[in-house]
């Protein structure tokens, strides 16, 4: 089940007698099922003047702790899925080149993680100048995810995945989306992070399910909120 956020608002007082209360409307822009495409820009078009953070600061590093242990920085491999069979199951199966980050991005990182005889697990992250609508990019990504349904295979340089489906999907906290892909020896979690400034796509993926990815994500997120 979804939890909406609600919208915000912003006030500012002027001279003793006099208020003037300034609403802001943020627009909702529709994204294009069925294509692997990146999703249209869900930003409020708001610009600030605080100096962004840099993308790969933002990433896990060297010697930080996550559900499995410590990682260590390493590439994103061919192993990665770059498309989808069908199209409309690239929100769901996509890891790198995530039609869920919206456009506009000012920076970019992704770094897959090491972790010795244990799954696979990558991070990438979008940081924005212009402040995003959290509850859009959140629940547009919730419905891009869920259009897949029956039969996907993640093509990757390195070949094609055995057909997968998306067995669960749901937004558990403010900001988060988190989603599984599975087959019977394979499975992997997604998890979508999204603060103000900036979206983490988060990929887990293992031989055995249970990885904890909507409490790991919701961490990330208030990780993620500190620094940006």
């Amino acid at each position: 089940m979804a939890c909406l956020g609600r919208p915000g608002y912003r006030g500012w007082a002027a001279a003793s007698l006099v208020l003037v209360v300034v609403l802001a409307l943020a627009a909702c822009t529709e994204s294009v099922a069925g294509r692997a495409m990146r999703a249209t820009d869900r930003s409020s078009g708001v610009p600030t003047s605080a100096k962004p953070a840099r993308a790969r600061d933002l990433l896990l590093q060297d010697g930080d702790r996550a559900p499995f242990g410590q990682v260590t920085q390493s590439r994103v491999g061919d192993s990665y899925f770059t498309s989808a069979v069908p199209p409309e199951c690239s929100a769901a199966l996509l890891f790198k080149g995530s039609p869920l980050r919206p456009d506009g991005s000012s920076d970019h990182a992704e770094a897959a993680y090491n972790v010795t005889g244990l799954l696979p697990y990558a991070e990438s992250v979008d940081v924005y100048t212009n402040v995003l609508n959290v509850h859009d990019v959140v629940w547009n990504g919730f419905r891009d995810v869920s259009h897949c349904r029956g039969d996907a295979v993640g093509v990757s340089p390195a070949g094609r995945s055995t057909p997968m489906r998306l067995r669960y999907f749901a937004t558990l906290s403010d900001g988060v989306l988190v989603w599984t892909m599975s087959n019977p020896r394979w499975t992997c979690d997604y998890g979508l992070a999204v603060v103000p400034h900036a979206v983490l796509v988060l990929s887990a993926c293992g031989f055995k399910p249970g990885f904890p990815m909507a409490e790991w994500a919701s961490k990330r997120r208030a990780q993620l909120d500190s620094q940006v």
